[in-house]
């Protein structure tokens, strides 16, 4: 079991600024009262005795939600040049150690909820669980099994092949027979993997639409691997709850993607590190430097069309490290989000999406106790996300800095 810090009955945060993940704007010397693992009041700040109490002085911090990360890999290592091959050469015993650091660095960072986005062997099964039952620290996890995708489509090293729709229908099932909280499916080429002018799609609309109804019909929520057009398209009209990546969506499938509800989540973070990684090999670099500015293309005509959008990083591609949610938070702002909506694309909205904003997201009583500290105001720098002081997930304190000083 995870150690707690510390263990109050009740915990009260005296005199922070309060990013609640519902307000358009930060409150001001705020009193958050938790008792065991919920979050019970939000009082104007007075002064506190400590009575039966534990007070924090936060005084100078903001809090903000437990922050989601949308799209995650822990299982495939970013710190390593191949992490796809590495996978398959290693046992499952040491892939899931250097995923449990993944998921240690991340919950440190204040990620306290993920959603995995497809793993081999269904191995983010077994993270899930261990997080879940207490034996390594780490966020929620809402895991597909493996994502699902055609013979030798994207992802093949690590998904479940599958071609027409009595296959496709059977690997779904498979995964939702063995634990999965949601499903994966893969609808393109990868562009950043392929040299074809916008990579190729991958599923018919007959066949998502059939994936979708298989999701539905267990009761769980659908995501879609889509960059060009014509995969966004399809993705959306057939009904999946998000489209990742959207790299090469034109102006017409971003108006679908508005049309029919579904979120995108742009994974800004994925494209931004591969090109830093690319100095070596001057035609890998041409190449992601013109998806690089597509993809930063398409996330700002989704903003500008009002398209929703959730935050994911893509972590575990190679650059793509746990603590970088809040980079992607950043880059939502810099492609034309409010610093406040950029906030709520990795919390509120993120939730939303996740189908757990009744328990997390926002910090409002009778919610889950997820949530974070920052020295400073993100709304005068966004960056200071990237140094998190204070993360409490579910009531328990699993992270705290020496500078949180209890009165």
């Amino acid at each position: 079991m995870a150690e707690r810090l510390l263990e109050p009955m009740t915990l009260i945060f005296n005199q922070c600024r309060l990013i609640d993940g519902i307000s358009p704007d930060p409150r001001e010397s705020c009193d958050v009262v938790v008792k065991d693992d919920r979050l019970v009041a939000i009082e104007n700040s007075k002064n506190r005795s400590t009575g039966d109490s534990t007070v924090i002085a936060a005084s100078g911090y903001t809090m903000l939600p437990g922050l989601i990360d949308c799209h995650t890999h822990y299982v495939v290592d970013p710190w390593e040049q191949d992490p796809f091959g590495l996978v398959e050469l290693e046992s499952d015993a040491a892939v899931i150690l250097r995923a449990a650091r993944s998921a240690r660095i991340a919950l440190e960072a204040g990620v306290t909820t993920t959603r995995d986005a497809g793993a081999p062997r269904q191995l983010n099964f077994t993270l899930r669980d261990a997080v879940e039952g207490g034996l390594i620290p780490g966020p929620r996890i809402l895991a597909p099994g493996m994502a699902i995708t055609i013979t030798g489509g994207h992802g093949y090293r690590f998904g479940i092949e599958a071609d027409g729709i009595t296959e496709l229908k059977k690997a779904a099932r498979a995964q939702m027979r063995d634990g999965a909280d949601v499903i994966k499916i893969i609808a393109s080429e990868a562009a950043m993997l392929t040299t074809a002018e916008a990579g190729v799609e991958e599923l018919t609309r007959e066949e998502i639409e059939m994936l979708v109804c298989e999701a539905r019909r267990r009761g769980l929520r659908i995501f879609s691997h889509a960059q060009n057009s014509t995969s966004v398209v399809r993705s959306a009209q057939s009904g999946v709850d998000s489209v990742e990546h959207g790299f090469l969506a034109s102006s017409e499938a971003i108006g679908v993607l508005k049309e029919c509800g579904t979120t995108l989540v742009p994974t800004l973070t994925v494209t931004a590190a591969t090109l830093e990684q690319s100095n070596s090999n001057e035609i890998f670099r041409r190449r992601i430097l013109e998806i690089r500015d597509m993809h930063w293309a398409s996330c700002e005509e989704a903003i500008r069309q009002g398209v929703n959008l959730a935050a994911g990083t893509d972590c575990g591609m190679p650059g793509v490290y746990p603590n970088m949610l809040w980079r992607e938070i950043c880059l939502l702002h810099e492609r034309g989000l409010t610093k406040m909506k950029a906030i709520k694309a990795a919390t509120f909205r993120a939730a939303e999406l996740l189908g757990v904003g009744a328990a997390v997201g926002s910090i409002e009583p009778g919610k889950q106790a997820d949530l974070i500290l920052v020295r400073g105001n993100p709304m005068d720098d966004l960056s200071i996300l990237r140094d998190v002081d204070f993360v409490m997930k579910k009531g328990e304190i699993v992270h705290c800095k020496k500078n949180i000083v209890a009165l």
